[in-house]
């Protein structure tokens, strides 16, 4: 899966390839992302907790910057730390799956 931007040429294919995955009893919306994601954005994206992207901020795994109180993240980071951890998953999966296949624990229909 790929994480955004799109291009305008692009979208058409990225939409469809979504709508496949999510299957056809899944409501999908449309929207703007701002460069710059407070935090709650940001877990939004990353689909995790508020604690953990503030813990990925406060251990410097996230770069943010100081709007007032408020920390901020750029939307690219957030966008390439999913990528990166999107990546990791599915590797860890498909070495799981190898595993299992060659112990014998995999039982294919």
């Amino acid at each position: 899966m790929r994480f955004g931007p799109f291009t305008a040429g692009e979208a058409p294919a990225a939409l469809e390839n979504l709508l496949g995955e999510l299957g056809p009893d899944t409501a999908v919306t449309i929207g703007t992302v701002p460069a710059l994601l407070t935090i709650p954005q940001a877990a939004d994206v990353l689909g995790c907790s508020r604690a953990h992207v503030a813990r990925l901020v406060d251990t410097g795994a996230l770069a943010a910057e100081f709007h007032g109180l408020h920390r901020r993240v750029a939307r690219s980071d957030v966008l390439a730390l999913a990528e990166r951890r999107a990546q990791v998953v599915a590797e860890v999966l498909d070495n799981l799956a190898d595993l299992a296949h060659r112990e014998g624990l995999y039982d294919p229909f």
